[in-house]
């Protein structure tokens, strides 16, 4: 007989939902254990990522700034569009190689139109939105301290938390001051600064309730820009009114005539390079040749015409006395000049004034032209004084507002002031005689000179 086969055994396959409730009641209770951490471990990534964007989003803030000289319009409203002005700092920051504007103003891990965003503040909030030349005018008194000009920084200031909020404003200068000077995070995840006793949420104008403990995540980038300021030393010497060719006659009229032959001569004081000359001639005439004695015609000064013409020395010519026949009475054989006309050739440069040992500038004496000779062998001297112009003008261009002239020099003789300016203005400079425009003084060195010479500018 054959044994009857059996059959084979099967096998049951899958869970119960016992075991199934089991597992997912496990999983429950390592995801409320874990949740939490991974959250946090996302949110310290997110806020490390975020601290390496902000160095970036500077830079090209700071670069917008200086190609377009301008300060941006610093709105922190979470209300507003990145659509909206162009001068908005995240617009600039996104047209100079910082992204787009959302990625310049929202935090990584933030969707745009989100209340979180990054937050810009000024150390000086009146210059938002204002070009570089609209506030630094003539280069005189924008700065409190030129030497320390704390109003130009800026703070960058970004978290990417959503439960956590920053203020549009820094209402006062102590709340930026403290984020400049003092910010730094504790091992309690607190502020930290050099003074503990000084350690208090209010004063970064943060809720203590929101940020307590929290801050390792807030990203604080600060943005010197007090490399940008420029020292411009700028010397204006006053220059001569007559240009060259000019005609001194009529400042001069008392040197015009005789003189002996060969003693005048013409000089100048107060100033360098320049020439003058003495148009005259040698002559024995009357010089009108009226037959009278008129001004300036008599010599020597005795009052007659001199000659062995004048037979009764009574200044005309009478009858029988007109010895050569020339219808005119003859001075004596000496020969005279007769100076016609003073010219000058080249204008020359106004001398600055030297100082005492004291340090004070002595008062400049005027630029002079003298006429010196001798008439009837006494010496004589004339002087006149010289027109002096203005002094050249200077001024900040601004492509929106035009021009800021800059004429209120403390001086009228030249010293050197010292003003100060931002990387990249430009100056545009001019002659003191039509005011016409001779050149562009760009600002792009820490330290520059500018001068006038009294002829032209040197830079």
């Amino acid at each position: 007989m054959h044994p009857q086969p059996t059959q084979p055994t099967l096998r049951r396959a899958g869970f119960t939902l016992i075991e199934l409730i089991g597992v997912m009641a496990v999983i429950a209770i390592l995801s409320a254990a874990l949740l939490p951490g991974a959250i946090d471990m996302i949110r310290v990534q997110r806020a490390v990522n975020d601290r390496a964007e902000l160095p970036k989003i500077a830079e090209a803030l700071k670069r917008g700034m200086l190609r377009e000289q301008v300060f941006p319009i610093y709105e922190n409203a979470a209300s507003v569009s990145t659509d909206g002005n162009d001068a908005y700092w995240w617009n600039l920051a996104a047209r100079h190689g910082g992204g787009s504007a959302n990625e310049v103003r929202y935090p990584l891990g933030i969707r745009r139109g989100s209340e979180v965003t990054r937050k810009l503040y000024f150390a000086k909030a009146s210059w938002s939105g204002k070009s570089f030349s609209e506030f630094t005018g003539d280069g005189l008194d924008w700065l409190n301290d030129f030497q320390d000009p704390t109003e130009l920084r800026l703070l960058l200031i970004s978290t990417t938390n959503p439960d956590l909020s920053l203020p549009d404003e820094l209402d006062n200068d102590d709340k930026f001051n403290a984020f400049w000077d003092d910010w730094a995070v504790g091992s309690d995840g607190d502020p930290a600064s050099g003074d503990p006793a000084s350690d208090d949420w209010a004063d970064y104008g943060l809720s203590s309730t929101e940020w307590e403990g929290r801050a390792t995540e807030l990203n604080v980038q600060r943005i010197d820009l007090r490399d940008w300021l420029c020292t411009v030393v700028i010397e204006n010497r006053r220059a001569i009114e007559e240009d060259s060719g000019a005609d001194l006659s009529s400042a001069l009229s008392s040197a015009l005539g005789f003189w002996d032959r060969g003693s005048v001569s013409v000089s100048s004081t107060n100033l360098q390079d320049a020439a003058f000359i003495i148009q005259a001639r040698d002559t024995t005439e009357d010089l009108n040749q009226n037959n009278l004695l008129d001004s300036g015609e008599d010599a020597n000064g005795n009052g007659v015409l001199d000659s062995g013409e004048d037979l009764n020395g009574n200044g005309v010519l009478d009858s029988g006395e007109d010895l050569n026949g020339n219808t005119f009475l003859d001075h004596p054989a000496q020969i005279y000049s007769y100076v016609e006309a003073v010219i000058q050739t080249q204008r020359g440069r106004r001398l600055i004034p030297v100082e005492d040992p004291s340090g004070i500038p002595l008062i400049a004496k005027p630029a002079t032209v003298i006429i010196r000779g001798r008439r009837a062998s006494t010496a004589q001297s004339i002087t006149a004084n010289l027109t002096l112009t203005d002094l050249a003008p200077i001024a900040l261009i601004n492509s929106d507002d035009g021009v800021v002239p800059l004429y209120d020099f403390v001086n009228d003789f030249g010293l050197s002031e010292n003003r100060y300016f931002l990387k990249t203005q430009e100056l545009r400079l001019g002659e003191p005689w039509t005011f016409a425009e001779v050149g562009i003084f760009t600002i792009t060195e820490p330290f520059s000179t500018l001068r006038f010479d009294g002829l032209q500018w040197h830079y």
